[in-house]
């Protein structure tokens, strides 16, 4: 029954989407390509991300057929907005705005969670060691800012994706993406974002909204969204307020100049955060061009 209703309003979004779409005016000025850390390095597009996953998943059901274990592998959600579609300064651009607001409402509303096929077996000693690996087999590995992870050599898990991505991918993934979150920190303590920001809000009260940083929208519709899923109604009235909203975000991000603020200091922030790690990127991306090509040609 409850997947009838979210069916129902998922429609009832795609109309309130659809309405927006053919309102918007052709004469606005294109949209800029938005900033990525490391140019967006650590960033796969959904067709990139459902091939990877699928051979990742063969990867590790041959891995395990060989210690004798069986594996089904598993599905990726689908109807999500994924993290990486996401700006991370919660930057947008109009077509963005137009299509689909923030993502927030429709997210929500279509996210389907593929079944476990291997919930039986979970529990099973041997079959859960060959996929995750043992402790005496653990491999940690240090990353800037003093963090690290860790993995088991002897896992299924680790043995596909080396296989897939190359032996050295997940240090020099982890170590970028630390850096990453460095940069749009410091992005954010940056003189001249801060003021652009402040140039933001402005253009944001003068519409009739206020927010003081551009978090502050995305917070306004989940807040709602909660609400609305809390009382089992109000979900289009939501979705109208995400569209109108995001809109208008975009449009005061646009004549403000802000992606080009953020690109200028982005640059200055990556060199002071990299430093000398900057070769360590070329083979990062060469290392996930191979593995996409991988993916994609089976």
């Amino acid at each position: 029954m409850r997947n009838r209703i979210n069916a129902a309003c998922a429609t009832l979004l795609l109309g309130v989407l659809g309405v927006a779409g053919c309102a918007n005016s052709g004469g606005t000025p294109s949209d800029p390509v938005l900033p990525r850390p490391f140019g967006g390095a650590l960033s796969y597009g959904p067709h990139a991300r459902e091939a990877l996953h699928a051979a990742n998943e063969r990867l590790i059901a041959d891995c395990m057929r060989q210690r004798g274990q069986v594996y089904k592998p598993e599905g990726l959600a689908t109807g999500r907005t994924d993290p990486q579609d996401s700006n991370p300064y919660g930057l947008l651009t109009t077509d963005q705005a137009r299509q689909d607001g923030y993502g927030i409402t429709s997210a929500q509303l279509n996210t389907r969670m593929p079944r476990d096929p291997n919930k039986a077996r979970s529990g099973e000693r041997e079959w859960r060691e060959a996929l995750l690996g043992t402790t005496p087999h653990r491999v940690h590995v240090r990353l800037p800012g003093k963090q690290e992870f860790f993995y088991n050599t002897d896992a299924c898990l680790t043995k596909a994706r080396e296989k897939l991505y190359g032996a050295d991918y997940e240090r020099l993934y982890n170590t970028y993406q630390v850096m990453a979150n460095q940069v749009v920190s410091a992005v954010h303590k940056d003189s001249r974002y801060l003021k652009a920001q402040h140039r933001w809000s402005s253009c944001m009260r003068h519409a009739g909204v206020r927010a003081g940083t551009l978090d502050d929208p995305r917070t306004s519709v989940g807040d709602r969204l909660r609400r609305a899923v809390a009382d089992r109604g109000g979900l289009r009235t939501v979705a109208r307020h995400e569209l109108r909203l995001s809109r208008q975000d975009a449009d005061c991000q646009r004549e403000t100049g802000l992606a080009r603020t953020v690109t200028e200091a982005q640059k200055r922030a990556e060199k002071a955060v990299a430093g000398d790690r900057r070769p360590g990127l070329v083979r990062l991306r060469t290392l996930r061009d191979a593995a996409v090509r991988r993916a994609t040609d089976t």
